[in-house]
């Protein structure tokens, strides 16, 4: 329950306000598809600006090496790649093990919610929720950068760590409303630890994959879904113009709410849901792996023809995977997705994060 709580945090906070309007980008943004990164090479170096995505004024930016130069001479915000990161957000461990630097990872928030093997097997140091995590276990674990996602908007430990020579770096990946432009962040990390030429690479991969996905989708009779769950007494889903909406229309399905405007999440009435229900041909994401939990968790679900009559479907079988991997490979949920566009001739062995809730 615990990370469907932080996805819908996630949503919920993301639509309180409407996102400010980027400020001009750097001249030469390699960044295609980020509304709030921006990285621009110049020579024998690099700038990064990070964009609150609520504050238009609120700017992070860095200065570092272009470290594929040859020539590094100068003062910069890193003098060095960054060999030993604190990752308080599974997207970002996502990110670095896409690119193979699970060595790279020294701290996280959460163990128990690591996906990745290697990771795992690294055994970093846990340091709790990200408004609450220890200086002590920071230093122990001699990282030299933390990124943080700024859920609250401000890190609370950031001027301690900075005077200690730790960077605090924010992350708004979650905040993005293109499903490519999440993936984009896997360029920051490449920067930071010297790995850009890989990242750059890797990205690419991700963008033309997804764009051969989007070319083959046959859409002309899409099926017609709905996306969340109840929480307490309202059902919450993504708004139409979020990235989730974005992925659904990629995938040619057609989704109730795509029309309904915001980018973080939409919060309806139970009775709202009752009365579209008879019409869904596909239910996503639930929150559950099993239609028992469902009505476990909310008795008045059986009112919904759509327990019996649509097909369910979830990443809850195994959560971990889907929040560490999915903002960085978005191909892979655009592939799912086309694939239960096929209703009942889809291919299940073909899904990589999604399960049929039985």
């Amino acid at each position: 329950m615990k990370v469907v709580y932080l996805a819908l945090l996630v949503l919920v906070s993301s639509c309180t306000t409407a996102p400010a309007e980027p400020n001009k980008r750097l001249a030469g943004n390699i960044c295609e598809y980020s509304q709030w990164l921006s990285i621009s090479e110049e020579g024998n170096q690099v700038f990064i600006e990070i964009h609150n995505p609520d504050d238009s004024s609120n700017v992070y930016r860095l200065r570092i090496p272009n470290f594929s130069s040859n020539s590094l001479s100068g003062s910069y915000d890193i003098d060095k790649p960054i060999n030993k990161m604190a990752c308080l957000s599974s997207t970002h461990i996502g990110m670095l093990s896409e690119l193979g630097l699970q060595n790279h990872i020294v701290a996280v928030s959460n163990l128990k919610y690591v996906y990745d093997s290697k990771v795992k097997k690294n055994n970093p140091i846990v340091l709790g929720e990200e408004q609450s995590v220890s200086i002590e276990k920071i230093l122990n674990s001699k990282a030299e950068v933390i990124v943080y996602s700024a859920f609250s908007s401000s890190f609370s430990k950031e001027k301690v760590l900075n005077k200690l020579g730790i960077l605090c770096i924010p992350n708004f990946d979650w905040r993005e409303l293109h499903p490519l432009g999440r993936a984009e962040w896997i360029l920051l990390f490449g920067y930071l630890t010297g790995h850009q030429e890989e990242a750059k690479i890797k990205f690419n991969e991700i963008k033309a994959h997804y764009s051969e996905i989007k070319t083959k989708i046959n859409g002309s009779n899409p099926k017609r879904i709905l996306s969340g769950n109840m929480t307490g007494d309202y059902w919450y889903a993504p708004a139409g113009n979020s990235y989730h909406a974005q992925l659904l229309k990629d995938a040619g399905l057609n989704y109730v709410f795509s029309e309904d405007p915001g980018t973080g999440s939409l919060a309806y009435s139970f009775e709202k849901i009752l009365g579209m229900s008879s019409e869904i041909d596909l239910w996503l994401n639930p929150g559950f792996k099993t239609k028992k939990e469902i009505l476990q968790a909310f008795p008045k679900s059986k009112l919904l023809p759509i327990i019996a009559k649509s097909s369910l479907f979830c990443y809850s079988h195994n959560a971990n995977k889907y929040w560490e991997q999915s903002a960085c490979r978005p191909d892979l949920i655009l592939s799912d997705y086309s694939e239960l566009n096929n209703g009942s001739n889809l291919d299940e062995s073909k899904l990589v994060f999604y399960k049929k809730v039985q």
